[in-house]
């Protein structure tokens, strides 16, 4: 299995991202874009990063400059976010892997990240996995509105959640993605951790896993 360190240049300080893959160049990529509070080496994100690489995805994962420069005080909100992530998305391109060949797959604040590309670039993914997808900060206030636009775009994504999530929930990740495949763990947090029962907790993760491994694999 090959694996490496990549500093991927933007206008001002590099974004730190992580590859592994068992060939030198496969046919498709799978990226990771992690949340605002969980990180690249979130337990699910890491071992999904190794599952695609296994699987024979070009498998990258990479940070935000604010997590990876936090001590110098650099944002990573939703805007530094989405930004980042088309710095990525341009070295993927470089790479030779367009949109049609990478399987997106965002945490969190990573969710925004994509569905701005998906929105404000145009961009149409093979395939997207959305975890704990952000459909809105406050459910009363509406769901965001690049969701409309990536919709039209994205035929089928998968969202991954829990049913204490405060930003998502199943009925209106129903209405919003029609065609989309739901999965709703009950009793799990934003985290996709059930309070006070790790082994609940892990196995939710295993699920995931395995479950995803399944999607990359399902025909278009």
């Amino acid at each position: 299995m090959h694996t490496g360190e990549l500093k991927i240049p933007t206008e001002g300080r590099p974004i730190e991202a992580f590859f592994m893959c068992r060939e030198e160049k496969p046919e498709r990529a799978f990226l990771i874009l992690p949340g605002k509070g969980y990180t690249i080496n979130h337990f699910v994100l890491d071992f999904l990063w190794r599952m695609a690489a296994e699987c024979g995805f070009y498998s990258l994962k990479a940070e935000y400059r604010g997590y990876t420069y936090r001590h110098l005080g650099e944002p990573y909100d939703h805007h530094y976010a989405a930004a980042d992530a088309g710095y990525v998305l341009d070295y993927l391109n470089e790479m030779g892997y367009q949109p049609d060949k990478i399987t997106v797959c965002g945490k969190s604040l990573g969710t925004i990240a994509v569905g701005s590309l998906v929105a404000e670039r145009g961009v149409v993914f093979e395939r997207a996995v959305l975890l704990t997808p952000v459909l809105y900060m406050k459910k009363e206030k509406g769901v965001f509105s690049q969701w409309a636009e990536f919709n039209n775009k994205i035929s089928k994504p998968y969202l991954i959640f829990g049913s204490c999530d405060p930003f998502c929930d199943r009925d209106t990740a129903c209405q919003v993605f029609p065609k989309g495949l739901i999965e709703c763990y009950p009793g799990a947090d934003h985290g996709l951790f059930i309070d006070n029962d790790y082994l609940s907790t892990i196995e939710i993760q295993r699920k995931i896993i395995e479950n995803v491994k399944q999607f990359l694999s399902e025909p278009l």
